[in-house]
């Protein structure tokens, strides 16, 4: 007992701090004492509620603990789950007869319900008006002992899941949760919880793969509407919660009726609003009359940008002065006088001059200038000095380059911040025609530091955060994008600009799929299809997207009937289009016109190359050729897709669209050979495209491509062996059974395998048998033997932000003898900075840490160190370790949970040991789940101590992980995994 224990009465009471009430939480499921204490207290406090409710005599009656009572409604909502329910079972012990619950325990008494979810469980589902309070109301009763355990005797979990969670108590709801078998049911009630946590896209996917299921499922439908409400998809909510109206449940219809229509009225009065806005600007910048105030305060950022075009368009000091009013508007608004100033500047110019100029740049604005007249203007207007008129003309070149450095030094020149923003944001895009992406994103980022929430210039502070996501995604950082187009997307709803948010919702839509999250991107896609379903033209790009969504999922037939909708449309496909066109050719949604389709398509992007992003798209469309033909005319695809890998050669290093180019073509090649049985031509392929000799024995090269698989083998005596298959109906999750019994069979006598296995495979646990030594393959075999032991560096004892409650692990201990050549980064020093420095030389390389995966932060998994004293940085993720080159050529040990859990793409595989691999070290030895902390050390020791004594590092895991299983049975050590 410590004095921690004395604390338990005033914790009961509900009298702790609750940070001091945190802390005894995690205090009472570790101690003894206090847990034989709350039985003693619980089982007195049953009694006396037994008391308190007896209608017949013979109840036991215990005055002396009567004031329990008034007790329990406090403490049973903060006792952890576990226990409380394991002693409502105990003292159900010495009960008999059982009654159903009553009402009280879904919150019946009240006249309206406080969750707007819906639960699967009848009795939490019965309808009444929804209700908040704006005082918050009052809080819902305290869950009765009596009623739990009732449940709890049931075996009704979902019940008692249920209770919890219509108190939003999600923390203890999970636990029951966690235990239900998977159904509908199960994943929309773990998408309340999820809404209940502020995670709609989880609750999303959740919800996605119930309503596959089931269609028709009430609760899922109406909480997918609630979840895209909360993501701003208006129409998709509407959509959803009409579905649930024409199921005809009383109440429930009405008020998802109700819903619906409140949803499409509030998205057609933005639509109309914005609309109404655009259309006085334009009239403006014709001549009209000039914005009124309450248009220019809702829209200050399209109001500048209109203004600037009427000011360009005026052509008489009557005109000039007609828009000194906006100007001052606008000027009070971002705090300074730019654009009186502009005002002054023009009324002083030969307006008369400017006329025929003006008039150009009207039409100019309106899409009537063909491109030889804009040459012509742009002539016209430097050898006239219309400097204003010239900036605003050269803004409407394609290519950014052109004139780039002219453009810079106009904008600079008017010394308004506005100009200032945008010459950064256009010469980041002439950055990334030159194929500089990252100089782009530098610049980008730069140029943000001075937006803040408070930014007076809004608009332009959202067009460089727009921008820089898709730089962002151009150098496939999906979570990055993401983060930078929800910024923006918050900005662009702030200053109503409804087709900035059109907009962003779809390059958020293809962030998604660039991340695999399939449900979230057709969501946003289909809300952009429906928010201008006059558009046609507009949504190649979301149809586009939406095939390959479907195709994503094996749903072959979805992907055709997208591709379908975008040819209604009538343009020529997009490079997203023709890679989905390219992708059907081996399933049997491909068509005899595709050739025809496929080849305008192309055409048309090679005949205008600014339509291409990067440099590396054009590789890409070489192979998008290869992929299709190679399923027709072998011998033209085979040379197709060797030559984009030739294309896409020089520019590896800086495009990551050429990195796809290549991969991609090597998949469909290795598929190609595998699919005729030419199995040795398959292996060779994987050793090229890693760059390794001629493998001879040993060996194990697996690709998984949609529905398809190949693997193809040498065994220890380098037989070749080989396996094809079309046979995956879903989306690869685990790679357990993957490789066939015989070809596991064959390999069991190899010393060591070495696995070449190719994205998304590589990574994943229990590909081969716990039995069999081998080892991820990520880059050539080091040629050097590693030699003397080298510098040590060991990671311990971090100082982990207090913020994310993790408790501290076991001090770390060096073993007798063990410190020459060691170095110990510990507590405050155990910094991401201070780490990536002392691993530099190192030739061992211990990190005893945390590990945490967090989608919304990074790809993979990242490890927690201490804090760094500027800035609070505490996370080493991959994206750390590049630049950063392991000279030791370390061998590296991932002491931390989730270490090896890495994001697969089909390009590449992003987590930790590749990263660590591709920077330098030797070998990489990391759990891609949870490892207990009292257990890390006795395992990983002996295992780094033969490592260095020269052997095998897959042998000596796998001996390691045989011993263990035989001598403690922990199942743990099983996803260990080596990357060398």
């Amino acid at each position: 007992m410590n004095e921690l224990c004395g604390r338990l009465e005033s914790f009961i009471d509900g009298e702790l701090a609750p940070v001091d009430a945190e802390n005894f939480r995690h205090h009472l499921t570790r101690c003894h004492a206090c847990e034989t204490r709350m039985k003693e207290l619980l089982a007195l406090a049953l009694l006396a509620d037994d008391a308190l409710h007896s209608t017949g005599d013979g109840t036991l009656f215990v005055p002396a603990r009567l004031h329990l009572l008034k007790r329990r409604r406090t403490w049973m909502m903060v006792v952890p789950l576990a226990l409380a329910a394991g002693l409502a079972a105990w003292v159900l012990v010495s009960r008999t007869g059982s009654e159903p619950a009553s009402s009280e325990l879904w919150l019946g008494q009240s006249p309206g319900r406080t969750l707007e979810a819906r639960l699967t469980y009848p009795s939490a589902d019965r309808h009444r008006p929804y209700e908040v309070m704006r005082s918050g109301g009052d809080k819902p009763r305290a869950l009765s002992l009596r009623e739990l355990a009732k449940l709890e005797e049931a075996g009704d979990e979902r019940g008692i899941a249920s209770a919890y969670l219509l108190r939003g108590d999600a923390a203890q709801a999970r636990a029951f949760l966690d235990r239900l078998p998977a159904s509908p049911d199960q994943d929309s009630d773990q998408a309340v919880l999820l809404l209940q946590q502020g995670e709609p896209e989880q609750a999303l996917t959740l919800l996605d793969r119930a309503l596959k299921q089931r269609p028709q499922h009430p609760q899922a439908l109406w909480n997918r509407g609630l979840a895209l409400k909360a993501l701003g998809l208006s129409l998709q909510a509407a959509e959803a919660f009409e579905r649930v109206s024409a199921l005809k449940e009383p109440g429930w219809s009405e008020e998802a009726a109700r819903r619906a229509a409140e949803l499409r009225h509030q998205e057609q009065e933005k639509r109309k609003e914005w609309k109404g806005a655009k259309e006085a600007c334009d009239r403006m910048v014709a001549g009209g009359a000039p914005l009124s105030q309450g248009l220019a305060a809702r829209h200050p950022g399209l109001s500048r940008l209109c203004f600037y075009d009427a000011l360009r368009a005026a052509t008489s000091t009557e005109r000039v002065d007609a828009l000194r009013p906006l100007a001052r508007q606008l000027d009070a608004v971002d705090g300074g006088s730019h654009l009186d100033e502009a005002l002054q500047r023009i009324s002083r110019a030969d307006l008369g001059a400017r006329k025929p100029f003006a008039a150009d740049y009207v039409r100019l604005t309106r899409g009537e200038l063909p491109p030889p007249a804009l040459d012509a203007l742009i002539v016209k207007l430097r050898e006239a000095r219309h400097q204003d008129l010239l900036l605003g003309t050269l803004l409407f070149l394609r290519d950014s380059r052109q004139f780039e450095e002219e453009y810079r030094s106009l904008a600079l020149g008017t010394k308004d911040p506005w100009f200032a923003l945008l010459a950064e944001e256009r010469q980041a895009r002439a950055d990334i025609q030159r194929g500089q992406t990252p100089r782009a994103r530098t610049r980008l980022t730069e140029a943000l530091r001075g937006c803040g929430p408070e930014s007076r210039f809004n608009y332009r502070c959202l067009e460089l955060q727009r921008n820089l996501a898709l730089v962002e995604r151009q150098l496939h950082r999906p979570v990055e994008s993401r983060a930078h187009a929800l910024a923006a997307l918050e900005r662009a709803r702030a200053s109503r600009e409804w087709t900035k948010e059109w907009r962003l919702l779809q390059e958020l839509g293809q962030a998604a799929l660039f991340h695999g999250d399939v449900s979230l991107a057709r969501a946003y896609l289909e809300e952009t299809i429906q928010r201008l379903p006059e558009r046609c033209e507009d949504h190649e790009s979301a149809y586009a997207n939406l095939a390959l969504a479907f195709y994503r999922t094996l749903d072959f037939t979805g992907a055709r009937e997208q591709l379908d909708r975008a040819a209604r449309c009538g343009q020529p496909p997009s490079l997203a289009r023709a890679f989905v066109i390219a992708d059907l050719a081996h399933t049997q949604e491909r068509r005899i016109e595709d050739t025809a389709v496929l080849t305008r398509g192309l055409e048309a992007l090679r005949a205008v190359p600014s339509r291409l992003e990067t440099a590396g798209e054009s590789a890409m469309l070489r192979h998008i050729e290869g992929r299709f033909f190679v399923e027709q005319d072998r011998n033209r695809g085979q040379a197709l897709l060797r030559q984009a890998i030739d294309e896409a050669a020089p520019l590896l290093g800086s495009d990551v669209n050429a990195r796809k180019a290549r991969v991609y073509s090597f998949t469909s090649l290795i598929l190609d050979a595998a699919r005729h049985g030419e199995f040795e031509r398959a292996l060779a392929l994987f050793t090229e495209e890693r760059g390794l000799p001629r493998a001879e024995q040993c060996v194990l090269g697996v690709t998984v491509d949609d529905e398809r698989t190949a693997l193809v083998a040498r065994d220890a005596k380098g037989k070749l062996l080989g396996h094809y298959d079309t046979d995956r109906r879903e989306r690869l999750e685990s790679v357990e059974g993957l490789v066939p019994d015989a070809l596991a069979e064959a390999l069991r006598p190899c010393v060591t395998v070495n696995v070449l296995a190719r994205p998304p495979v590589l990574g994943k646990p229990g590909l081969l048998p716990s039995d069999i030594a081998w080892a991820y393959q990520v880059g050539p075999s080091l040629e050097e033997a590693p030699g003397a032991p080298g510098p040590r560096l060991v990671v311990a004892d971090v100082n982990a932000p207090s913020e994310l409650r993790l408790p501290a692990l076991r001090a770390w201990s060096p073993a007798q003898g063990d410190g020459a050549g060691l170095t110990l980064l510990k507590g405050a020093s155990a910094t991401p900075s201070q780490v990536l420095r002392a691993m530099r030389d190192a030739a061992e390389v211990q990190i005893h840490a945390h590990g945490v995966v967090d989608p919304n932060v990074v790809d993979g998994s990242l490890l927690v160190l201490s804090p760094e004293e500027q800035g609070g940085r505490y996370a080493l993720t991959a994206g750390d370790l590049q630049g950063h080159p392991l000279q030791g050529r370390p061998v590296v040990l991932l002491a931390a949970c989730h270490a090896a859990h890495s994001k697969a793409y089909f390009h590449e595989t992003f987590g930790l040991p590749v990263a660590f691999v591709e920077s330098g070290a030797r070998a990489v030895l990391a759990a891609t789940q949870e490892i207990p902390d009292a257990e890390a050390s006795d395992f990983f020791e002996p295992v780094l101590a033969r490592i260095r004594e020269g052997l095998p590092a897959a042998r000596v895991l796998r001996d390691a992980r045989q011993d263990w299983l035989r001598s403690r049975g922990s199942p743990w050590v099983r996803q260990v995994l080596l990357f060398e």
